[in-house]
């Protein structure tokens, strides 16, 4: 019995809040924004701090053809024959 009660309370309480949604929706104006809890999306942009993909991905490809260019003088340099020489600046000390 109280199951039957407690059921009966809870489909009540939600015909009431559908039902006052419904006059909610009847009741605005024509024009109006829908009501609603959820925010609305907006897309990023770079003024708030978060970059395009784009433009990181071009800065990425810059780095690594430096890179590239790079690793390409130390090939040439080692593979020359040329005698290299290493100057150590901070050698760390075993205390």
């Amino acid at each position: 019995m109280k199951t039957l009660r407690y059921l009966n309370s809870v489909l009540t309480v939600i015909a009431v809040l559908l039902t006052l949604n419904l006059y909610v929706q009847l009741t605005a104006p024509a024009g109006a924004p829908a009501v609603s809890f959820a925010t609305p999306a907006h897309a990023a942009d770079e003024k708030r701090g978060v970059g395009s993909q784009a433009a990181r991905q071009n800065e990425m490809i810059k780095a690594i053809k430096q890179l590239s260019k790079s690793a390409e003088i130390i090939n040439t340099t080692l593979t020359s024959g040329k005698p290299l020489r290493v100057n150590v600046e901070n050698f760390p000390t075993a205390d």
